[in-house]
């Protein structure tokens, strides 16, 4: 009995790799020497939300690869410089992915995707299509 319950254990602190690199290999690569996202043809395709998501998506990658990147949550300033989207359509952004329980926000107010909803995220990427 207690096996079948232990089947519905997670850890917060391991990623699934295999989905993330799933979420990612469409639309960017990852610069190994400055943690910089390299857009493929496919980034100009996605609306202002999903390049939210792939940059965080790909943060947490980062991390997990042990890249020089001090943490995997990062600030609105930092999205907006890093994917090239303005102010007005990050910050709506997050408020509707916060709301909505996708992205989650530290005490400093810095953003970042837990674990559990990256298969949540993979389903909004597809449907963007």
């Amino acid at each position: 009995m207690n096996d079948e319950l232990e089947s519905l254990l997670v850890s917060g602190k391991e990623i699934d790799q295999r989905l993330v690199t799933e979420i990612l290999s469409p639309y960017i690569r990852i610069d190994k020497e400055t943690c910089d996202i390299r857009p493929l043809s496919a980034w100009g395709n996605v609306k202002a939300y999903v390049k939210i998501l792939l940059y965080l998506v790909a943060r947490k990658a980062m991390v997990a690869l042990n890249m020089d990147l001090p943490e995997e949550s990062t600030s609105a300033t930092e999205i907006m410089h890093s994917t090239g989207l303005k102010k007005g359509t990050v910050n709506p952004a997050l408020r509707v992915l916060f709301g909505n329980r996708i992205v989650e926000q530290t005490k400093e107010r810095r953003y970042y995707i837990p674990n559990h909803a990256l298969e949540k995220v993979k389903a909004m990427i597809t449907e963007n299509k």
